[in-house]
């Protein structure tokens, strides 16, 4: 599978498949595709399956491509301005992301849902079911604004506002944490929570929340042109 990505600040990923080859996304991130496309949707992991992945967030139903006949081109799009973040799984290993990051992945990668009983995620903003994401192969996410991506030692801590999250390497430690300070938590603006995350391994942030981007736009609503 080749692929490349094109864009500033509104990225789309070009994603070149040849026979036998296939790759599937969430439901909503295709942009265009070749004739030669064969598309599927289909709910792996059955009832359980779909349960997982509604209480995480993310569509219920994935969307797998494959190449028909002769090579095949599908194009996917981020659902924010920002960028694509390109992941090969045999450098970082399990990768965790936060919902709505994924955007697609190849066939041979493993993708599944977790749901954890942390209630600190669930009162961060994070949920109580994370994407996780393994084996061989490219994955790709969904970045909103820029890239942030920071490298954290053994036992070096990073607090984090829970919506920046995008994703973690699976050596991360996460715990959330009260905001401290009441008036910090009153009049931030920032909310009444914070993740730690404590290294070894890799962070990978969005520079910009849709909480935020909707409260600016909020700010417009019903004003005089």
């Amino acid at each position: 599978m080749d692929y490349r990505i094109h864009g500033t600040t509104m990225q789309t990923l070009e994603v070149r498949l040849e026979p036998g080859e296939s790759v599937f996304s969430e439901a909503g991130c295709l942009l265009a595709m070749s004739p030669g496309t064969y598309m599927e949707t289909r709910a792996p992991g059955g009832l359980a399956g779909m349960f997982r992945r509604a209480l995480s967030g993310n569509s219920v139903f994935l969307t797998y491509y494959r190449a028909a006949r002769g090579e095949a081109v599908v194009q996917f799009t981020t659902r924010m301005p920002g960028h694509i973040l390109a992941l090969p799984l045999h450098q970082y290993g399990r990768v965790i992301a936060e919902r709505h990051s994924f955007l697609c992945a190849e066939s041979s990668v493993d993708y599944g849902v977790e749901v954890t009983l942390n209630i600190g995620r669930f009162l961060g903003g994070n949920g109580l079911a994370l994407t996780h994401l393994a084996g061989e192969g490219m994955a790709f996410l969904s970045i909103d604004g820029e890239i942030v991506e920071r490298d954290l030692a053994r036992g070096e801590r990073l607090l984090v506002h829970p919506g920046h999250i995008a994703a973690f390497t699976d050596g991360i430690d996460y715990r959330v944490q009260l905001m401290q300070g009441v008036a910090n938590m009153l009049f931030s603006g920032d909310g009444l929570f914070l993740v730690e995350l404590t290294g070894p391994g890799r962070v990978w942030l969005h520079s910009v929340t849709v909480h935020n981007l909707v409260h600016i736009i909020q700010a417009y609503w019903g004003s005089p042109r």
